[in-house]
């Protein structure tokens, strides 16, 4: 099972889950949202055109 990183669309709040699916989305255990997206990890380029390390104070965003 893999532990897939999420980001809440309700309140922003990031987390991870163990997923029986990579597809499936998880419950946010801060507000109980089932409204979250998957957080990809690994290059990207981000907002400002620097390449993305997942932290996204370092580039502006990613995306």
């Amino acid at each position: 099972m893999p532990l897939i990183d999420y980001k809440c669309s309700n309140c922003g709040n990031q987390f991870f889950e163990i997923v029986s699916s990579p597809d499936e989305k998880a419950k946010c255990p801060e507000c109980g949202s089932e409204d979250s997206e998957r957080i990809y990890k690994g290059k990207f380029y981000g907002k400002n055109g620097g390449n993305c390390t997942g932290n996204c104070a370092s580039c502006g965003g990613c995306h």
